[in-house]
């Protein structure tokens, strides 16, 4: 027989061997951190962050919502105050069903599409690269809301007490505004999480590695510091997109308060335990034209009538959400992936 020709590899054999070597460097990750791993992760992670700070959570969406026929400023103390008369402490958690059922999917998507983009992107050489954090970041985020944004539209309108559960939210959503009543703030809340999502992973990334447990493979000694690391970043990011999620409040909530400024001459509706509520119930056939319709006719309007630090209204709470809520979020990530490891 006889010889084999030597192999020729031109320009498009070297960039075909090189996809092939960095395919093979996925399916080595993958192996070791199957995806089902960290969609177990990604799913605890965000029970734990939801539920860990939901109550404030609620206060947020409180001292945030505009407020028909009001000065439309309220305080901290005022909403803590009127949630514990109302409902005697139940009122915090109003609408947390909703929430689960939105971020388990949500979570599972945005952990498993941040390890993608980290695995094809960042080295693991223990170098600092933020601008590509910022972006595994930015995708992952993206991937994230668009599953979450539905149901955060109903936990926002059910956290201020307008529907008596989550079905009767969606269906009066759906009957008086549509579909796009869900949706009508996403590109807001793009606009605001992309580049939560973008800093807040920028910033764990590189304190990670200043650290020196930016590595894939974990020990539990250094599992406090993830909490650390992500808990600091939250910090950064919620101050930068403060205005932001303000905005997205507004465009989320507004037709819930101003339908029940203008029901309250109207017979109240009682749900099933007797309770009253202080919002449109699905037998409520009102429609309303939007106070608010984009995301830069919100903020002109919002600064015209209230003035620029309207923008800034429930900072406090909010920070005090974000740090242990991205300590929690990551933390638990990384806690629950390193054991499942390590079985």
């Amino acid at each position: 027989a006889a010889p084999a020709a030597p192999m020729q590899i031109n320009a498009d054999g070297e960039e075909s061997l090189h996809l092939c070597e960095r395919f093979e460097q996925w399916e080595e990750w993958d192996a070791s951190t199957p995806l089902w791993r960290h969609a177990v992760a990604g799913s605890c992670a965000g029970v734990m962050e939801h539920i860990g700070m939901y109550p404030l959570d609620t206060v947020k969406t409180h001292m945030q919502v505009l407020r028909p026929n009001t000065g439309g400023s309220v305080a901290l103390s005022d909403v803590v105050n009127k949630l514990l008369q109302e409902s005697g402490g139940r009122g915090f958690m109003r609408g947390a069903s909703s929430i689960i059922i939105g971020c388990i999917p949500a979570h599972v998507a945005l952990f498993t599409s941040y390890e993608y983009a980290k695995a094809s992107l960042v080295k693991d050489d223990g170098a600092q690269e933020p601008l590509k954090a910022a972006i595994c970041g930015a995708s992952a985020t993206f991937c994230h809301d668009v599953i979450l944004t539905p149901m955060d539209v109903v936990k926002q309108r059910m956290q201020l007490g307008c529907y008596a559960n989550v079905g009767d939210c969606l269906r009066s959503v759906m009957r008086q505004e549509g579909l796009a009543g869900l949706y009508r703030s996403m590109p807001t809340t793009l606009a605001m999480n992309v580049p939560f999502g973008s800093i807040l992973v920028a910033s764990n990334e590189s304190i990670k590695t200043h650290l020196g447990i930016g590595n894939r493979r974990q020990d539990r000694s250094s599992l406090p510091w993830y909490f650390f690391a992500a808990g600091v970043s939250g910090a950064v990011a919620s101050g930068a997109t403060q205005p932001l999620d303000v905005v997205k409040t507004r465009l989320q909530t507004q037709d819930c308060l101003q339908q029940a400024a203008s029901s309250r001459d109207k017979p109240h509706v009682e749900n099933a335990a007797g309770s009253r509520l202080v919002g449109p119930s699905s037998n409520m056939q009102i429609s309303f034209k939007p106070k608010y319709s984009g995301f830069l006719p919100t903020v002109r309007t919002i600064v015209c009538e209230e003035g620029w630090r309207a923008l800034y209204k429930g900072a406090l709470p909010r920070m005090l959400h974000a740090i242990p809520s991205a300590a929690m979020c990551w933390g638990t990530y990384e806690a629950v992936k390193t054991w499942l490891q390590n079985r």
